[in-house]
């Protein structure tokens, strides 16, 4: 029995229940944002056994480099939510890029300045097992809040919006393990190697885990013969 377009209609809307429109992507980011950052100061404050050293610390660039991995942060989660809007332009994934060229820009210089200063002992990573963690941590509230966000939308892309909440959260956790350490890390190149390493292990478990997460269909089922 074949079915007419109109009474098709009908009965489409017939069924149809409302549907509320999701709040604007600037929106969403802001309210994850808040959530995040409380969460961040919350087991900074925890983790941090001795503030005082902040005193001592040069703005010129330790600062710079956590405001740039926030912004990090807060521009994945953009994108992640900017991804999940059908018809939206396919540059979404660049959003993050400027802050985390100058996040990457700024541990470059700090190589750079290890390795005038102290020659090749300047460019060797200690370990540092308690950032990771730390990290670890930090990252799992903000990439959680935000798949569970995600999937509201629809994700036509779940690896990449996966990889993007990864992104978020790691941005984010990087400050908690720079923030809390007791002492500054020895080298530059510990963070490059610890931290974006850690980054990246949390970007790829994340993406991993969205073709599960989100189970958007993106093909039309097959009909039975």
């Amino acid at each position: 029995m074949s079915i007419e377009t109109d009474e098709l209609i009908e009965m489409l809307v017939a069924d149809a229940a409302p549907v509320r429109p999701l709040a604007p992507p600037w929106l969403r980011t802001s309210i994850w944002f808040a959530i995040s950052a409380g969460y961040v100061t919350v087991v900074v404050a925890v983790m941090s056994q001795d503030t005082s050293r902040f005193a001592n610390i040069r703005f010129s660039r330790f600062w710079i480099e956590q405001a740039a991995a926030i912004c990090t942060g807060v521009a994945a989660a953009a994108a992640a939510y900017l991804s999940v809007i059908p018809g939206r332009s396919d540059r979404w994934p660049l959003l993050p890029t400027v802050p985390l060229g100058v996040w990457l820009g700024i541990l470059g210089y700090g190589c750079i300045r290890d390795w005038t200063q102290h020659g090749a002992a300047g460019l060797l990573a200690a370990s540092d097992v308690p950032c990771a963690v730390a990290m670890l941590l930090g990252a799992s509230v903000p990439v959680a809040v935000l798949m569970v966000a995600l999937r509201s939308g629809a994700p036509l892309t779940p690896i990449a919006t996966a990889a993007l909440a990864g992104l978020a959260g790691g941005g984010l956790s990087s400050v908690i393990a720079c923030v809390a350490r007791p002492l500054p890390h020895p080298t530059t190149m510990t963070v490059v190697v610890w931290h974006l390493g850690t980054l990246l292990a949390t970007m790829a478990v994340v993406a991993c885990i969205g073709r599960y997460v989100f189970t958007w269909p993106t093909r039309p089922p097959r009909s039975s013969q």
